[in-house]
């Protein structure tokens, strides 16, 4: 009972000495700025699984909800070099359609006796959402509005490039300038799920889908709640033969493209599974996007050599407009840009043609996606995405203050203790123990730090092949300690010497003691400040590793986003103004953080040093 009471004493006396310590923090304007800002980065290390969703490495859409991209085959939650979202509220933005003039000069050039037109094909600076007058003007002055799909063209597939006639443009005086006057566009879009309810789990997501065929006898459309991907709901549709002829229906999903900015890419998705009276029936899908504006239809995928078979689970079909069949069945490089060149009315189509069929099928449909992304997303935007999918920068940057606070408090923790530990005994137990002590201190201080670790980590991931954070938390640690020991056994040369100390010894107090119940609660005070001050150091070393592509690959940090920016080539081509808020976010997380401690540091010296500690 002696026992916990004396504990309970001693806890209630710690608790007091800390309420006395944070309310003279609270009286210092620098010790109150401090402390406020570690807080809220605590707060943002504690609740970044929620903050932040998205994983910060290999971010991923729902695999469930998608299950054809599953394992090792990721579907991105957004595509490469996003804008923020906000972006679309800075008034310097354009918005909407504008008009571009691009001139050149027709060029004359003399092969075999021969006048040739050096070009007759023009690249335009921008793409080309609606082509609006082509002219020439005249060395003379005159000006000639030339006539579409007589002198010149324009293929929809070829969006920055018109054609003059070759014969036109022979009989043109060399100097012609030629004009293209066109209609272009930009917006800040955000990403387009054409279907809210993929999984089919209501069936209310049925009205959205309009069923067309030409044998309205063979089908039957119903929502099944029991069959579905996860057995919560999809499409049945049920088929008995009437005609000799495959039979086929077509599931049209019209939507509106509202931007004057195509998306930056698209995916199609959906799940099926078949059920048939024959073993070798089979089901043929076709999918296709229809622009109702422009009248066209464009060929996305066909299934046909993997068509849909009888089957106890569940088959999935994706396609991204990124692959070779896509690019080639729209005939473009950037099939987005040609099927949503401006605002307009779209349908997702999916066709199904029955083949080998008896008598009767029942095919069900799930997970049925047409996502089109747009060019910003979150908070911060996307990362260039290499090697892996595009980042949520806002995700990595939130999961970073982990690693941050993580680095920088064991590090200070750990190089305090090891300073502390060995300033005590070089102090106190002076001579030859002293002698090795402090050469071997003096010996780490001498040494180019951060060159080492960059030999050190090297020499590493040549002999592991990987570098993790603990890695560095050891190497920072090992090289932080000398300082701190150099200090603490200054102060116990100091203290040894003061009467309580030989009295202690007097009393028969051995060196244990002595040093545990005497030195150190005098030596104390400076530990706190040292732990303070020293969590900067580690937070921008570890920092400045990963920026220099020596830290942990699987570990998102503040540095590995400099270093992700600094290896993208964008400062480069693109220039730091256009991407900021992909570089500046972390630098200023960096330099909040480490000022928050250094401030905390101050408060705590002019607390607990006795020279600087307020007279009352």
């Amino acid at each position: 009972m002696k026992t916990l009471a004396t504990r309970k004493a001693r806890l209630k006396f710690t608790v007091r000495r800390f309420k006395n310590v944070m309310t003279q923090i609270s009286k210092s304007k620098r010790g109150t700025l401090g402390v406020g800002v570690i807080v809220f980065f605590v707060i943002l290390a504690i609740l970044a699984p929620v903050i932040a969703p998205y994983d910060p490495i290999r971010p991923r859409r729902d695999p469930e909800q998608y299950p054809a991209f599953s394992g090792q085959t990721i579907l991105k939650i957004a595509d490469k070099l996003c804008y923020p979202v906000w972006y679309k509220y800075l008034p310097w933005i354009t918005r909407g359609p504008s008009e571009r003039i691009d001139q050149f000069v027709n060029t004359l050039i003399l092969s075999d006796g021969e006048l040739y037109p050096k070009t007759t094909s023009f690249q335009l600076r921008d793409r080309v959402a609606e082509p609006l007058t082509v002219t020439a003007e005249l060395p003379n002055g005159t000006v000639i509005e030339l006539v579409q799909n007589k002198e010149w063209t324009w293929d929809i597939e070829k969006i920055r490039q018109v054609n003059i006639d070759p014969t036109l443009a022979t009989n043109l005086p060399n100097g012609t300038v030629i004009s293209v006057k066109y209609l272009t566009g930009f917006e800040i879009t955000e990403n387009i799920d054409i279907l809210s309810d993929p999984g089919i789990t209501s069936s209310e997501t049925l009205n959205k889908i309009n069923f067309l065929t030409n044998y309205s006898d063979s089908f039957n459309i119903e929502f099944n709640n029991e069959k579905g991907f996860k057995n919560d709901g999809c499409i049945a549709i049920e088929y008995s033969k009437t005609s000799s002829e495959d039979e086929e229906i077509t599931l049209e999903i019209p939507f509106e493209y509202p931007h004057w900015s195509p998306p930056k890419s698209f995916v199609t998705h959906f799940s099926a599974r078949l059920e048939a009276d024959t073993s070798n029936a089979r089901v043929i899908a076709t999918v296709y996007i229809e622009n109702k504006n422009t009248n066209k239809t464009y060929l996305i995928s066909s299934i046909a050599d993997n068509p849909i078979k009888p089957s106890p689970q569940f088959l999935h079909y994706s396609e991204v407009s990124t692959s070779n069949e896509t690019t080639t069945n729209v005939g473009s490089l950037y099939p987005e840009q040609v099927i949503f060149p401006l605002p307009s009315n779209v349908s997702f189509i999916v066709k199904l043609k029955f083949q080998n069929v008896n008598q009767s099928a029942t095919l069900y449909l799930d997970n049925l996606q047409c996502l089109l992304y747009g060019n910003s997303f979150g908070l911060l935007g996307t990362d260039n995405g290499s090697p892996y999918p595009p980042r949520d920068i806002f995700s990595t940057l939130v999961h970073g203050t982990r690693v941050s606070l993580i680095v920088g408090v064991l590090s200070a923790l750990f190089s305090t203790i090891i300073g502390l530990f060995l300033g005590l005994i070089s102090g106190y137990m002076g001579g030859f123990v002293d002698e090795i002590i402090m050469r071997f201190a003096d010996l780490l201080l001498v040494l180019p730090t951060l060159p080492l670790f960059i030999v050190l980590i090297a020499v590493m991931k040549s002999t592991y092949g990987l570098v993790n954070i603990w890695n560095i938390i050891i190497l920072i640690t090992f090289f932080g300690w000398m300082s701190f020991s150099r200090s603490v056994r200054s102060m116990v040369l100091s203290i040894r010497e003061r009467p309580f100390i030989e009295a202690a010894k007097a009393a028969g107090g051995g060196k244990f003691y002595i040093i545990t119940r005497h030195i150190i609660p005098n030596v104390f005070p400076l530990v706190y400040v040292t732990l303070a001050t020293s969590v900067p150091g580690a937070i921008i070393t570890e920092a400045s590793l990963s920026w220099l592509g020596l830290g942990d690959p699987s570990v998102p940090s503040w540095g590995k986003i400099l270093y992700d920016f600094n290896v993208s080539g964008i400062a480069v081509t693109k220039g730091l103004t256009e991407y900021w808020f992909w570089i500046f976010p972390p630098c200023v997380a960096i330099a909040l953080l480490a000022t928050a401690f250094i401030l905390l540091g101050f408060a705590l010296d002019e607390i607990l040093n006795p020279k600087l500690r307020e007279r009352r």
